[in-house]
């Protein structure tokens, strides 16, 4: 071998200043003798700063291992260690020291994250300081061989493990001889590399497949340059085959999880329609009779069913809207909507629960506030009627308010501040964090006394994160609770009378004279929605299938179609499709009002593709479909 001294230990030096591994000495009563490598700054220490301090102390955990080490034994093995909050996985390798009778030499080889190996390799310069022999030694035990590439006379030279890795004999090929002992890729690989650094005397980094092999290496070679020439290249191959194998098992294991999602993902969502639909039946036929003059014995009655399914229903969104939240399947809208008739449509919703417990209910919003904003009016929706919702259920006697303030205005951004404040029961000071973990509420008793699945707040939550807001709690117990958020929105150059958010109407007005097709597979779901429309005073036609619907849309004159979006023979989507694709523009005018079991987050790209002009979900409130009909006939 032809290198000097000099050049070895500049080899060397560069594989501990760039592999993230630690080669240290202990003597036989378990004291430092040395300790260097890039590897110290895991954990938090410089080259030999540990030297001259005992082992056993600084690192009790190793003990058994380490003595068993001492007593002569050599030991390989891979453990993990808790560092600044971050679990590592280390490959440690202890042998007796062959310089030092009854020492110990050994490195430590961090794993989990070969990717700050490579950036630290490409940054890293080249530093002298070692001996041959701890050369030798810590090349052996991380894999590494080191070489060096003289470009005037042609010759690659490589160290004692350079060949071991290789499985080769020879001490020096030419650079065409060496990059041939590669996969044809490989070879072209060097090439390229080699003569980047030569030409442009900048670093390579690249994964090499030794030829024969199922191996795989990462060479680095860094240009040596004097006055402005490249004089020679020298390296370090480190075999990664081991950590290659782990991220191919790593991406299955992803793969694997990602199935897995997926299919809870459809699971929840075929188990949401068919749970929805005979809620359709049991919500809209308790609707129905209490429209029906019933007998006041019954009315309490139909009154807590009401209530039940109802609140079976909010329990079937949340854990299908949090399932979604989870699995990172959660999209936002940026549409121009008005703020102020948004909120006060929050308040119109709640106002009858509010009214029933004799709360007061007020919203207050800032005059400074702009009326038409950017944003998602569907989850700020949302956020309000949850927080609204625990107010009033939490509250017997006192008020909730909503209140609006402007927090800051830049440009075109607007920060706003909300707070839905309420005179409840309050929060325990140490429970203020929990109550926005899942499937968690303030104490048991709030559990049994008011029910709830403990998902809405930590639903909030994620939401408002999501947005990039942030959300907290001010709360005495026994008066009451404050919840505070914020988010920021764009300013709309739209006017407030350009876009409004539909309100929920409180009468039921006639809408006689109307004709409309309901396409609906479900014979249940076709009684109580047809109930509902004769009492409006509507001639109903009723279709099972999209190809019925198709025919029927056709041959008979319908003012507006509400389309079921999942039917045998042809489905609501592609029933709508075919429809639009009619020439005559009536039919491309012709109202179609989606009525499904699915999540609109899920379906609304579909419904859009599809031509459907709106939605109404299963099961449907009188008022919504009132209100959705009405808007399109009228």
């Amino acid at each position: 071998m032809q290198e000097s001294i000099e050049e070895k230990i500049y080899l060397f030096q560069m594989l501990l200043d760039n592999v993230p591994v630690v080669i240290f000495r202990i003597n036989k009563e378990g004291i430092f003798t040395r300790s260097v490598g890039l590897g110290l700054k895991l954990f938090g220490v410089k080259d030999n700063e540990s030297v001259g301090k005992n082992i056993f102390e600084l690192y009790p955990a190793v003990g058994t291992r380490m003595r068993r080490a001492l007593a002569g034994e050599s030991l390989k093995f891979i453990t993990d260690m808790e560092i600044k909050g971050r679990v590592i996985l280390l490959d440690v390798t202890l042998r007796p020291d062959p310089f030092d009778l009854g020492g110990v030499i050994g490195s430590i080889l961090d794993i989990t994250q070969q990717n700050d190996v490579e950036q630290e390799l490409r940054k890293a310069k080249i530093k002298l300081g070692q001996t041959v022999e701890l050369l030798n030694t810590g090349e052996e035990i991380s894999k590494t061989g080191g070489w060096e590439y003289d470009i005037e006379a042609d010759l690659v030279y490589r160290t004692k493990n350079m060949k071991l890795l290789l499985g080769i004999n020879e001490e020096t090929t030419s650079l065409n001889d060496a990059a041939i002992l590669y996969e044809d890729n490989g070879a072209e690989l060097i090439r390229e590399g080699m003569k980047n650094a030569i030409e442009n005397q900048l670093p390579y980094n690249i994964e090499l497949i030794p030829k024969g092999t199922q191996k795989c290496f990462r060479s680095i070679g860094i240009p040596i340059v004097e006055n402005g020439k490249t004089i020679r290249v020298v390296g370090a191959v480190t075999d990664i085959t081991e950590i290659k194998q782990a991220e191919r098992e790593l991406l299955m294991a992803k793969q694997v999880a990602e199935n897995a999602a997926l299919a809870k993902q459809q699971f929840l969502s075929n188990m949401s329609h068919e749970i929805r639909t005979p809620m359709n039946a049991v919500i809209g036929m308790t609707n129905l009779l209490l429209q029906e003059n019933p007998k006041p014995d019954q009315i309490d009655s139909l009154k807590i069913l009401k209530f039940s399914s109802e609140n079976l229903l909010d329990l079937i969104n949340d854990v299908l809207d949090y399932s979604k939240i989870e699995s990172g399947k959660i999209s936002f809208e940026q549409i121009d909507f008005n703020l102020i008739e948004l909120v006060n449509n929050v308040k119109e919703t709640h106002c009858l629960a509010a009214k029933e417990k004799g709360l007061k209910f007020k919203v207050k919003v800032d005059s400074d506030l702009p009326t038409m904003i950017i944003g998602d009016p569907t989850r700020l929706t949302q956020i309000l009627n949850n927080l609204v919702s625990n107010a009033i259920k939490f509250t017997s006697s006192g008020s909730v308010i909503i209140d609006l303030s402007l927090n800051r205005a830049v440009g075109n951004l607007v920060d706003i501040d909300f707070a839905v404040t309420d005179t409840g029961i309050g929060i325990d000071a140490d429970k203020k964090d929990y109550i926005f973990e899942s499937f968690t509420q303030a104490s048991s008793d709030t559990n049994r006394v008011f029910g709830g699945t403990g998902l809405g707040l930590a639903i909030t939550k994620k939401i408002i994160e999501l947005l990039s807001g942030s959300i907290s709690v001010k709360s005495t117990v026994g008066m009451g609770a404050s919840f505070l958020f914020n988010l920021q929105f764009k300013k709309s150059k739209k006017k407030a009378g350009d876009i409004s958010v539909p309100g929920v109407v409180s009468d039921f007005s006639s809408l006689a004279g109307y004709k409309i097709l309901l396409v609906e597979d479900n014979e249940i779901n076709v009684i109580v929605a047809r109930k509902f429309m004769q009492k409006w005073g509507l001639h109903i036609d009723c279709a099972v299938n999209g190809t019925e619907a198709v025919e029927k849309v056709i041959d008979n004159h319908y003012d507006l179609v509400l389309m079921d979006l999942e039917m045998p023979k042809m489905d609501g989507y592609e029933a709508t499709k075919v429809i639009r694709s009619i020439g005559d523009d009536k039919f491309k005018q012709l109202p179609i009002i989606a009525l499904t079991a699915s999540l609109l987050t899920e379906i609304n790209k579909q419904i859009l593709e599809a031509g459907i002009d709106d939605y109404v979900a299963k099961p449907f409130s009188p008022t919504e479909l009132h209100s959705k009909i009405r808007q399109y006939l009228h």
